[in-house]
């Protein structure tokens, strides 16, 4: 495998690239996701490590060489970096695919967005996958249309996706367990650990049924709160749709509902009743299924984009599909089969990943 280095000072021409691993600086040495969207579709595969020159030899600086691919470094700087996480990713398990590859998702490279580079290990969703999110604190009811929404969806076929938090994630990627299905968990930080430490052996249980772990994040990125909501993207890109199990009107899973939305995605959400519709871990989903996008700007705070897609597509209507009880499973189940029959069209909503649309 030949490796190049690319930067602003030295930008080859992309047909010549084909095959070879391409490292790039980042968007501060005037190499960003564009470059790296462009040498990745004519079949190179690229990493990104660092956004400027000084950063990326602050990683050099960090690391030692640990063997792997020779590195050919045409701007004259040290060698050992991309080596180093080539070396790292095979002691892992890990495979480093681009948009260019097979084995990206493909409804991910739809969206404006999507990473130029996935962390991917275990075996990948097919077309038929579906995000379940929700509340890390799940009531009973919670807990139960979860389990039930899930297994059904499961027991047909779909791989669930879901992040791997406590809560409804974990009982999400439970239930496909159980019933034999597929289940992919996306991580927001590097795949040399797993957050939260308390899922160990959850992920352990996905890799060894033949799911899968995904990132963006490189080797030894933690999980903070900007990771965290970057991730949200990614599970309901790479999904036919989001199913809300349970939030509040407050909560990481707004993050996820408002990608879902933008990328043109299908929303569904259950409908409490009785003493638990008055539950406040139901406020959001009551939300997502009883008030209109008008309403809803108001209620989550909506600006920017998303307050216009909110207005100008839900101005009168809701903007979750509500299951209202397992009567509604088989409808939700042909409405997932249908879009997922549907060609993805790419969406170019912009600041998707910046978390400055709420």
């Amino acid at each position: 495998m030949e490796t190049i280095t690319v930067s602003s000072r030295y930008r080859p021409r992309p047909d010549l690239l084909r095959g070879k691993t391409i490292l790039v600086t980042g968007a501060g040495d005037g190499i960003g996701r564009a470059a790296a969207q462009c040498y990745a579709a004519r079949g190179a595969t690229v990493i990104l490590l660092g956004r400027t020159g000084a950063k990326l030899e602050a990683v050099y600086d960090k690391i030692e060489a640990a063997g792997g691919p020779r590195v050919h470094d045409l701007r004259g700087a040290r060698r050992d970096g991309l080596a180093h996480l080539l070396a790292r990713a095979h002691e892992l398990g890990v495979r480093i695919h681009t948009v260019a590859d097979d084995e990206y998702p493909q409804r991910l490279k739809a969206i404006h967005d999507h990473p130029p580079v996935l962390f991917i290990k275990g075996r990948v969703a097919g077309p038929q996958a579906v995000a379940c999110i929700g509340t890390r604190e799940p009531t009973y009811f919670g807990a139960k249309v979860t389990r039930g929404i899930t297994t059904y969806l499961a027991e047909r076929g779909w791989s669930i996706v879901s992040g791997l938090a406590i809560g409804v994630d974990s009982l999400a990627h439970e239930a496909a367990l159980d019933a034999g299905a597929h289940t992919v968990a996306v991580l927001a930080n590097g795949l040399d650990a797993i957050y939260p430490k308390k899922n160990a052996a959850l992920a352990d249980r996905i890799l060894e049924s033949g799911g899968a772990l995904i990132s963006e994040q490189p080797f030894g990125t933690s999980a903070i709160p900007r990771n965290l909501v970057q991730r949200d993207r990614l599970q309901s890109g790479m999904s036919v749709g989001t199913i809300v199990a349970q939030t509040d009107i407050v909560g990481g899973s707004m993050h996820t509902v408002r990608f879902t939305l933008m990328q043109g995605r299908r929303l569904f959400a259950p409908v409490p009743r009785a003493a638990h519709a008055e539950e406040t871990k139901c406020r959001g989903i009551r939300a997502l299924t009883e008030r209109s996008g008008r309403e809803l700007v108001d209620l989550v705070g909506a600006k920017g984009e998303y307050a216009d897609l909110l207005m100008r597509q839900f101005a009168d209507r809701p903007v979750a599909t509500p299951i209202a009880s397992r009567d509604d499973y088989q409808a939700l189940l042909e409405a997932l089969e249908e879009a997922a029959s549907t060609p993805t069209k790419a969406v170019n909503n912009r600041r998707n990943s910046q978390g400055t649309l709420f």
